[in-house]
């Protein structure tokens, strides 16, 4: 029974390798993912993402409670007619990615910018996540 199961799991491996080389180069973003690069600064967070050739126009980002939700869409141009493509390395496709903080956000004060393919999100926290210092009495 114990070596039948083995047999299961290799022959399950075996076909997550398969489609993984047959999707090759032109894997989705949805499934590979964006990278996330996030600085905890004190009063605020700051997070990138490298989004080259990204419309701004199809991006979108919101924010609840400590969870911070990123989404947009990659598109390709279209080839002319008659036309092959030779190397396709690109990404295309939708993605969503959502980082959970570790405070909340003060959401009216979040600032987002898109500059030479970097997003870049300057994430407020919440006053009421933010440390502040107690008064002692001296009696």
């Amino acid at each position: 029974m114990f070596g039948l199961q083995i047999i299961n799991e290799m022959e399950n491996f075996q076909r997550e390798l398969d489609q993984l080389f047959r999707a090759g180069h032109s894997a989705s973003v949805a499934r590979r993912g964006v990278r996330f690069e996030t600085k905890d600064q004190g009063e605020n967070y700051l997070v990138r993402a490298a989004l080259p050739g990204l419309d701004v126009a199809k991006l979108d980002i919101s924010i609840l409670g400590r969870r911070l939700s990123v989404s947009g869409e990659f598109v390709n141009p279209e080839l002319p007619e008659n036309a092959v493509w030779q190397r396709r390395e690109r990404h295309s496709g939708a993605f969503e990615q959502q980082l959970l903080l570790g405070a909340d956000l003060d959401s009216d004060k979040v600032e987002a910018e898109y500059r030479n393919g970097i997003l870049e999100i300057k994430l407020p926290k919440a006053a009421a996540a933010l440390p502040r210092k107690i008064a002692i009495k001296a009696v």
